[in-house]
């Protein structure tokens, strides 16, 4: 049922629910109100989400056009650069935006302790990224001659074999890019988990 609808249709159809969301949280609870911010959060990392997918993209295209035609299905020829473009900032938009909201839940979900600031959220946001930009770069390095998904064997015929290390590279890019993103998060999380501990073990000021 859902492939009716385009990405974009879901996309303005979740920020369509966030903005009904915080009219009504904000009509609730007036300067109490959360959901704004938390919502605002979470269309940050899919901002950068977007840009990191789009740039990561046109980069690994470059390397290997066939990553993108053979083993995703985008068309070659005119419009290949911008087919690549849309490509990587819809996978981006959706990784930023379920990256965000675990982010937001590990942080500042419901408990004995207290959420973390979203200050302090913010300035923990550097780790995710981080940890997928080095994966990107050095898991490439550390395992791009191996071929664990036996993607050699599959290519075969598909694409010619000089064509084949090149694609095996971007993969382990892609790999450790959400590898690393996934590592950043459980990191984040750590973190937050502890500074939300250590706050509920202050004293109460006077």
């Amino acid at each position: 049922m859902l492939e009716r609808f385009t990405f974009w249709d879901r996309a303005a159809c979740l920020a369509g629910l966030m903005i009904i969301g915080a009219a009504v949280d904000l009509w609730r609870h007036g300067r109490a109100a959360t959901r704004h911010k938390e919502y605002a959060f979470i269309c940050l990392t899919g901002l950068i989400g977007c840009l990191a997918g789009t740039v990561n993209d046109l980069i690994t295209s470059s390397i290997s056009p066939e990553y993108f035609t053979a083993g995703k299905g985008l068309p070659s020829g005119e419009g290949f650069k911008q087919q690549v473009a849309m490509f990587g900032l819809r996978q981006g938009l959706s990784a930023g935006v379920i990256a965000g909201a675990v982010c937001l839940y590990v942080s500042r979900r419901k408990s004995k302790v207290p959420p973390l600031a979203f200050g302090s959220l913010l300035g923990l946001l550097w780790m995710p990224v981080v940890c997928a930009a080095a994966g990107a770069l050095l898991l490439p390095m550390a395992a791009g001659r191996f071929d664990p998904a036996g993607l050699a064997l599959k290519l075969d015929g598909a694409i010619a074999a000089a064509q084949v290390p090149p694609f095996l590279k971007v993969w382990w890019i892609h790999t450790g890019l959400y590898g690393g993103l996934l590592a950043g998060i459980i990191w984040l999380a750590v973190v937050a988990t502890r500074r939300r501990t250590a706050g509920a073990k202050l004293p109460p000021r006077p």
